[in-house]
């Protein structure tokens, strides 16, 4: 299916790059494993990552829908039980790291006052 017949072409071009840090690759692929460990299956692992190529997906129209947090540029996109952080830079979307809210539950270093 095209979309062009739907969306202006001005509208499709406005579309970011998605680029992954070293780190976030590297710390998904350990929430995958220990989900994998843990039920004994990957089903509920390729669940999760479905779910999150989708939000990220997201980020290449909609940069902004992220929370602000304190450290400059930096944002946090909550997916379900995890969060994301992300940077904007030109036309590219850095998608920093990772983490399960349940491991890590002290979301306060990331609230914008």
């Amino acid at each position: 299916m095209s979309f062009g017949r739907r969306f202006p072409k001005k509208i499709l071009k406005m579309a970011l790059e998605i680029n992954y840090s070293p780190l976030f690759i590297e710390d998904l692929e350990t929430i995958l494993t220990y989900f994998d460990e843990r039920n004994g299956s990957s089903r509920f692992s390729k669940r999760i990552l479905k779910m999150i190529h989708r939000q990220i997906k997201i980020l290449k129209t909609m940069p902004e829908i992220g929370r602000l947090t304190d450290f400059p540029g930096v944002r946090i996109l909550f997916v379900e039980r995890f969060a994301i952080e992300y940077q904007i830079r030109d036309s590219v979307v850095l998608i920093i790291d990772i983490y399960s809210c349940q491991t890590n539950p002290d979301l306060r270093l990331f609230q914008k006052t």
